[in-house]
Order: structure tokens, then sequence, then C-alpha cells
């Protein structure tokens, strides 16, 4: 289904913004709001210094730093159906392919068109872009409370946008979990490596490229099983002897009582 050449061409030219390591320690030790009066509750307190101390990518894209780009990446966009995954468990092992799931109307599932596809990952990216540009505004000095309440803002709605993304495809890793069962790997194991892998596709995904996200999701669920794969057949040579608890529990001190019986 996938191949080499699809790779160069869908990968992602990602913008990092994490800063020397002084300038994240010099970071750590300021989160609190320049005005002491109007401090921020404890849970946004953790979300602002997880802001601020993290590394911070986004995929750029040209309709970002034009004037309109609000209005046209959230006004202008279609209307996008959010995902039920009541049905979702790592253990269905009677899910063979996206499609059984699209084909039963009651599991919820929603297969996006190219353009809300689009428009979705425009509106992750463009929350992430403007966390970015907050983050280099704020610099150095103590934060306000304005800015601060806005780079929460937008990083909530980071959040949202990466959770509707992967949700909407879930179903590609049961899939690819189906079609290369490994006997030597939990079936649970093995979908969990492929949501992780899942998130990490959906933040490096350049949607301007013109592919479709399950083309890259895909290959890299597979890369991520494969990977998997390598190590535990590495550790198979390293260790060819099965665990046995027994191993563990020594009879020294058994053996030593007996000496003087």
């Amino acid at each position: 289904v996938l191949f080499r050449s699809v790779v160069a061409m869908i990968q992602a030219p990602m913008i990092s913004h994490a800063g020397s390591p002084l300038e994240q320690a010099n970071r750590s030790a300021r989160v609190a709001l320049a005005d002491s009066r109007a401090q921020l509750s404890q849970r946004d307190q953790a979300a602002l210094k997880q802001v601020l101390h993290g590394k911070y990518e986004y995929v750029d894209n040209d309709l970002f730093h034009k004037p309109q780009a609000e209005k046209v990446i959230f006004e202008d966009a279609p209307a996008i159906q959010r995902p039920d995954t009541s049905w979702y468990h790592p253990v269905m092992d009677h899910v063979s392919s996206p499609r059984d799931l699209y084909s039963n109307k009651s599991v919820g599932t929603v297969l996006l068109t190219a353009a809300q596809e689009r428009a979705l990952f425009l509106q992750f990216n463009y929350c992430r872009f403007r966390v970015v540009e907050l983050k280099d505004r704020i610099g150095q000095g103590p934060i306000k409370r304005g800015p601060a309440k806005e780079l929460l803002s937008w990083h909530r709605k980071v959040e949202a946008y990466r959770d509707q993304i992967a949700q909407t495809n879930l179903a590609l890793v049961l899939a690819m979990a189906k079609r290369t069962r490994m006997s030597e790997i939990d079936f649970s194991d093995l979908v969990s490596e492929g949501n992780m892998a899942l998130l990490r596709a959906v933040d490096k995904f350049d949607v301007a490229r013109g592919f479709k996200f399950s083309t890259y999701g895909c290959r890299a669920i597979l890369k991520a099983f494969s990977r998997s794969g390598i190590k535990l057949s590495k550790y198979r040579q390293m260790f060819p002897t099965d665990f046995d608890p027994k191993l563990e529990k020594s009879n020294h001190l058994d053996t030593k009582r007996t000496e003087f019986v």
C-alpha cells in the first residue's frame, strides 16, 4: 500500500521552538504573572509551565501569514463532525479494516473528505503557530495575565484538534495491527504502539502536499510496528530463556543454615 517514494513527498517541514537549555531554565523560574494579585489557577499554572518549557512545533503554511488567515481557516471552513469513539477498544480482534467500521453506522466513525481534512489540519497547525508566536512575544520578561490567558486558550485548542484528528483515524491503527499481526507481541501492546505512532504522524503531517493523511499515517504505524518487532527480536537474542520467577529467589541463606545444623 505504501512506498518509499511517498514518504519523500509527504515529509513536512517542521518549525521548532524550544530555545536553549539556559533559556528554558530561566523560564522555569518565572511562570508567575507580572500582577501578583491576579494569579492563575493551579491547573492553568501547570499548563502554562508545560507550554513555556516544552518544545512546540508546527507545520508552516503560507496562509498563516496572510491578513485574513484566521477568518479563512476557521469561519470559512466546512463543517466537520466529531467522531464517537465509544466503539474503540485496543483488543477489538474482530475488526479487519476501516471499511468494516465505516459501513457500520452505529459506531459513529467519521470519514473526512479531502476538504474537511485540509481544514482540520490547517486549524490544528494554525493554533500551534499562534502558540509559538505568543511565546516569542512574551520573551524573558514577566508574563502578564492577558498574554497568559491567550496562550492557554490557543494551547487548549491545539490539544482539542489533535484529539479530534487522532480519534477520527483510530481505525487505521486497528487495521494495521490486524494486517501485521505478530504472534510474539500482544495485540493490545501492538495497538498501543500504533496509537503513539498515530499521534506523532498527526504532529508532522503537512496537508499542503496534497496527500491524504491515511497514506502517511499508515506508513508511520507500520514503521512503529517494525521497530517493536526488531527490539523484541534483539531482546530474544540476548535473553533466549523465558522469564521464570523462581530464578529470582536465591537459596544462599538456606544453604548456609544447613552448614550449621
